[in-house]
């Protein structure tokens, strides 16, 4: 009796690991239409830092920590500063003065507004690209992230009006504490109250400083509102938070390749930038170049439009990367095949090409000839 043996002629990794998919965000930061909305999202966050420390001056060190922390460029080492024993959310508030609150409300605006517009827009290629496998261009990604602007804006602004609320608690028991030591033995009393609050501020605070990126994966991917994607980003870091962690981990692991490529490609162009002028004007006109009123700053910004690159890549690598760790997220918990993704209105579909309704009538079959049967069957 033979034995059927069947034949492995090929394995499908991307089935097997799924998370594979995250290194093709290192690609897709690359993309030229994901480069220029990263460059221009990071010189509309430079403008921002820009206004307020001309707005705010020495209050920019009491409120804008927090909001910094959790930027893109930043975020990463958030992260990296958590796997290390570090505690990450040491200095997550800002400081209880009113200039650091207005810095903090600055801050958060501006950020949240431009990650609105460009990370909105960077995250709906990438989610066509992991879905779909299908081009999404830059007039289309900016209407995309014009269009939901507000759910962009809105996401990550409710969390912080239920924490607010949240601190008025807090902030009455500091009032009737302010009156004295016997107030606050009375205060103390009703502690656990307070106690209460604080660990209901953290339920809301860390789960959205880890995965408020993973509301622009929602959106981007679902054309969904604030609050689906808001339910969206607690429901998947609470529910699958050992998965989280890892697709982190692959994400630090693929991000830092790419990082490395564009760093020793601006740290070579700034090299080369350097070498050939003064090869042409020699050291001593590049040091009065340097330091001349006019020349000095025309060449210096001419030198950060390169080295904005690096920053630019880590923005674009961030929303792209964050728009595959929810599809995985969205597989893990939903059970929903990363291929799923909702398109936009004036998204092109391909539909199959209309049937012609008069091939196969009677009319096109050649009949026999009468008078040649009748003398065949004579």
């Amino acid at each position: 009796m033979s034995e059927e043996r069947g034949l492995l002629r090929g394995i499908s990794w991307h089935e097997c690991f799924p998370w594979l998919i995250l290194f093709r965000a290192t690609l897709i930061a690359f993309y030229l239409r994901v480069l220029l909305l990263a460059y221009v999202g990071v010189c509309t966050l430079a403008i921002g830092q820009w206004i307020g420390l001309n707005l705010f001056g020495s209050w920019v060190s009491e409120g804008a920590g927090p909001v910094l922390a959790a930027s893109p460029t930043n975020f990463l080492e958030l992260v990296r500063s958590g796997l290390s024993g570090e505690n990450p959310f040491h200095g997550i508030f800002p400081a209880p003065t009113f200039g650091g609150l207005f810095v903090f409300l600055f801050y958060s605006l501006w950020y949240i507004a431009t990650f609105a517009i460009f990370g909105g827009a960077i995250s709906r290629i990438a989610a066509m690209e992991f879905s779909v496998n299908d081009r999404c261009g830059l007039k289309s990604a900016l209407r995309h992230s014009l269009r939901k602007f507000i759910s962009y804006f809105l996401s990550p602004i409710f969390p912080m009006i239920g924490v607010t609320m949240l601190m008025v608690i807090l902030l009455i028991f500091g009032l009737i504490n302010w009156l004295g030591p016997w107030a606050a033995v009375v205060t103390g009393i009703f502690g656990f109250v307070a106690v209460l609050v604080s660990i209901g501020i953290g339920m809301l605070v860390v789960p959205l400083i880890l995965g408020w990126p993973l509301m622009w994966g929602a959106i981007s991917t679902e054309c969904s509102d604030h609050f689906d994607a808001l339910s969206r980003c607690y429901a998947y870091v609470t529910q699958r938070p050992f998965h989280y962690l890892w697709y982190l981990i692959v994400s630090l692991a693929a991000g830092s390749v790419g990082y490395y490529a564009i760093s020793l490609l601006v740290g070579t162009s700034l090299a080369a930038l350097s070498t050939g002028l003064q090869w042409g004007q020699g050291l001593e006109q590049t040091e009065a170049i340097l330091t001349h009123h006019v020349a000095g700053p025309v060449w210096r910004f001419w030198y950060n439009v390169v080295q904005r690159l690096v920053p630019a890549y880590s923005f674009g690598y961030f929303f792209a990367v964050f728009a595959g760790i929810y599809l995985l997220l969205r597989r893990d918990v939903d059970q929903a095949e990363i291929d799923e993704i909702v398109l936009d209105e004036d998204q092109p579909r391909f539909a199959m090409p209309a049937l012609n309704k008069d091939l196969g009538t009677d009319e096109d079959v050649p009949q026999p000839d009468s008078d040649s049967s009748e003398d065949d069957v004579n």
